[in-house]
């Protein structure tokens, strides 16, 4: 994982390299302290360390003993009279890792006298940056954010209207997205990419254990008998090191699993359903051991796949063109999900918006009206393996099969659920996630916390209806 950290903390240089020159933290005015880039940005202290060198070499920083680190107090921020178009990105992201670069590519050949400017923000607290930007006088033009912040956004009348200026791609676009996205009558954010949560193996792996790959009517008792046949010690010192699957108990995974046994999280959720996952989950990871519990973190349960160390995993098509960049030894392959009768899923997308009151309304809709072109949406997916918003798109680059393994195709795609449609009241996710420890260690029965759950989602929903 060596690339990956050096791309960390060039990463984490960049974003406070665009937040100093642009302006946002201005000469003389101290960062936030290590310990706080830590925790705001997801990386490790030798990771914000490297990033602080490598600007204190490029002059934009100095270090002062026991205080911390500010901006050069001489540092000069040139003043440019070209037109700039100002983009506010939530972080980290892979879409403006991976993607972005080609769409700022594309739209200086368009417009070669606009500067762009992408000033990234880390999620947590993205909102609160947003409006301290704003009050350091940096009106953003477009705003960049997951399905999550803009469920999180209070009045949609903050940004503009988007159906007349998309009206030509509206249509290409997927009906389940953009009906998630309006509000009311009015679309206030429109998505730029998306996915649905689907089950990745590695082909590898499979035909080295001699296990016969996912067929596309497999069946949950075909998934644990194939993650048993490919957990193993494979260097004799009485320590599993490789599993069949990898689950991750971040809430934007294993939902999954009980959506698929007909749990929603809602009043229409039987006890009975909520039994079953919760059963299933304690099998593969403490019965049979087949599984490896990831805990939550920044990398979700990425890492362990791409180091070859498990076999299949809940992921998406964001996460992976991530992990492509590394590079990956190996193409992961996509099979159906096989856990239960209800073939629903998970959704994630990110989304672009135009504040009311941004500097260039203008500019700001050409960019997005590029950033729809066919011929743009094409490119993207070509060279980063990311789904294209635009239908035809994706028909015209992905086999039938391999799109109906992600439920994205006809009406399959009506069963994919964003988080904020299954929790409305996001203090349910951080009820939960605290009330999981101890399932996720083994030391409660799925009988015990499927009545603790059962009546977190009875009382959530009494308090909605009244």
């Amino acid at each position: 994982m060596r690339r990956e950290n050096e791309f960390l903390y060039s990463q984490l240089a960049q974003i406070l390299r665009d937040q100093i020159w642009s302006g946002f933290i201005k000469p003389g005015q101290y960062l936030m302290s290590e310990n706080e880039l830590c925790k705001y940005y997801g990386m490790s202290r030798t990771s914000v360390r490297k990033s602080l060198e490598q600007l204190a070499k490029e002059g934009l920083v100095v270090k002062r003993v026991g205080q911390g680190t500010m901006v050069a107090p001489n540092l000069k921020i040139p003043v440019k009279n070209q037109k700039v178009l100002r983009i506010l990105a939530t972080s980290p992201s892979h879409f403006i890792d991976h993607c972005m670069p080609y769409l700022l590519e594309e739209f200086k050949q368009l417009y070669p006298n606009v500067d762009v400017k992408v000033l990234r923000f880390p999620t947590s607290d993205f909102w609160e940056s947003v409006r301290v930007s704003r009050e350091a006088g940096l009106q953003p033009d477009l705003v960049f954010v997951t399905d999550r912040q803009l469920a999180e956004l209070d009045d949609p009348e903050l940004s503009l209207d988007l159906s007349e200026p998309l009206k030509d791609s509206l249509p290409m676009i997927y009906p389940r997205l953009i009906d998630s996205f309006r509000a009311g009558d009015k679309l206030p954010a429109t998505p730029i990419t998306f996915s649905t949560v689907y089950l990745a193996y590695n082909p590898e792996l499979f035909e080295r254990c001699g296990v016969t790959p996912p067929a596309p009517d497999w069946t949950q008792e075909d998934f644990v008998q194939a993650s048993q046949q490919l957990t193993m010690d494979t260097d004799g010192d009485g320590i599993i090191d490789q599993y069949g699957f990898s689950l991750s108990s971040s809430i934007s995974r294993w939902p999954v699993i009980a959506m698929q046994n007909g749990v929603f999280f809602n009043k229409e959720s039987s006890k009975e359903g909520v039994q079953e996952t919760l059963r299933f989950l304690h099998d593969i990871l403490f019965r049979n051991r087949s599984a490896h519990l990831y805990q939550f973190s920044r990398l979700l349960n990425s890492e362990a796949f791409a180091m070859g160390k498990t076999a299949m995993v809940l992921t998406t098509s964001i996460e992976l063109a991530g992990l492509r960049n590394l590079p990956l030894n190996f193409e992961p392959l996509v099979a159906p999900l096989p856990f239960g009768d209800r073939k629903a899923t998970l959704m994630v997308a990110n989304a672009l918006l135009i504040p009311t009151d941004a500097g260039d309304k203008d500019l700001a809709l050409q960019f997005l009206q590029m950033a729809y072109a066919p011929e743009v949406q094409e490119k993207i997916c070509r060279m980063t393996r990311f789904l294209s918003i635009l239908q035809p798109i994706n028909n015209k680059l992905w086999d039938k099969p391999y799109l109906e393994s992600l439920n994205i195709v006809s009406d399959k795609i009506d069963n994919s659920y964003f988080l904020h449609e299954l929790f409305e009241d996001f203090s349910l996710i951080e009820e939960l996630e605290a009330e999981m420890e101890m399932y996720w260690a083994g030391m409660e029965s799925a009988t015990s916390f499927a009545d603790k759950l059962y009546e977190i989602i009875s009382v959530k929903e009494s308090d909605r209806s009244s």
